[in-house]
């Protein structure tokens, strides 16, 4: 007679089951896209520490293009260049003023290089260029790179603005003021002429003839970084030529003095070509201020307010 329970069958054994996982979890890892894996990521320069962490977050974002097979960032500071090269030997690149700039950069430069974009241009006379770069290590002194263009950071540019506002001081003496101002920029030094044409001196105290200034001057600075503003701050020089109208006849028309001063400013945003500016001048007349003599027609000590738009050069 036979038993009409249902037959048991072994199960089967550790072994077989931890086979059956690695097969699977290494199906499951074959699948996923391997351009992180395959694409060279090389820092040199002279980075600052925001570099390295930007570097990281890219490999953990996934944001490297399909074809990449080098990114390599030359790096001075805040400021770097980011070369992409593709598998195809296509090279694409682009200025960085900030390591936050990197991922959204480089996403845009991967779809440049795809032929949705114009950032990127064909190598062909250059095949072994990714090879190079993709040699020098992450955090190394230097990423090679097939360009000859100097460092990001070290190339002078030139940055115009366009201003306009009041300077006023001691005396009660006040006249609205346009200025313009051409300065070249190397990494953070800033060297600049400005313009400052002062229009219309009047006494608010009434006891003053009115008179008007055109200014001329020098300026050394500086340009940092603060999140998304660019600050700016150094020394000046002014010569200002005088046109008294009540005293023509005395041979006050045609005076001038020299102003020595210091100005603080600043720019937003960072990154634009073009960018509000605004600029706190206080400066003072050496020989009006030791006691020489003459009419006075203008503050010997002095604060300008100037607001407006700054642009890069061509």
């Amino acid at each position: 007679m036979h038993s009409m329970l249902p037959t048991l069958r072994p199960l089967p054994d550790a072994s077989a089951l931890g086979a059956i996982v690695l097969a699977v979890l290494g199906v499951a890892s074959g699948a996923r896209p391997a351009a992180a894996a395959e694409c060279s990521i090389a820092l040199g320069g002279a980075p600052a520490e925001g570099w390295a962490l930007a570097v990281r977050e890219l490999e953990r974002s996934g944001s490297v293009p399909a074809d990449c097979a080098v990114v390599a960032i030359e790096a001075s500071g805040e400021r770097a260049r980011l070369v992409f090269h593709t598998r195809d030997g296509r090279r694409a690149e682009r200025g960085l003023d900030h390591p936050d700039e990197l991922v959204p950069a480089l996403r845009a430069l991967g779809v440049g290089a795809t032929g949705d974009g114009a950032s990127s241009s064909p190598a062909p006379d250059m095949p072994s260029a990714p090879a190079v770069v993709a040699a020098a290590p992450l955090g190394g002194d230097a990423a090679a790179s097939s360009s000859p263009e100097p460092p990001p950071g070290r190339e002078a540019r030139a940055v115009f603005a366009l201003l306009g506002g009041m300077r006023g001081g001691v005396g009660n003496l006040w006249s609205p003021a346009l200025g313009g101002s051409a300065a070249i920029a190397l990494e953070r030094w800033e060297l600049g002429v400005n313009v400052v044409l002062e229009l219309q001196y009047f006494d608010l105290g009434g006891g003053e003839p009115p008179s008007a200034a055109a200014c001329v001057g020098v300026t050394v600075g500086r340009r940092e970084p603060v999140a998304d503003f660019d600050v700016l701050f150094g020394a000046r020089t002014m010569i200002a030529a005088f046109n008294d109208e009540s005293a023509v006849d005395q041979g006050e028309r045609g005076r001038a003095e020299v102003r020595l001063g210091a100005y603080l400013g600043g720019a937003w945003p960072r990154t634009g070509s073009l960018r509000w500016r605004a600029d706190l001048a206080v400066d003072v007349v050496p020989h009006r201020a030791l006691g020489s003599a003459g009419t006075r027609i203008a503050p010997w000590l002095g604060a300008s307010l100037l607001v407006g738009a700054e642009f890069n050069g061509p």
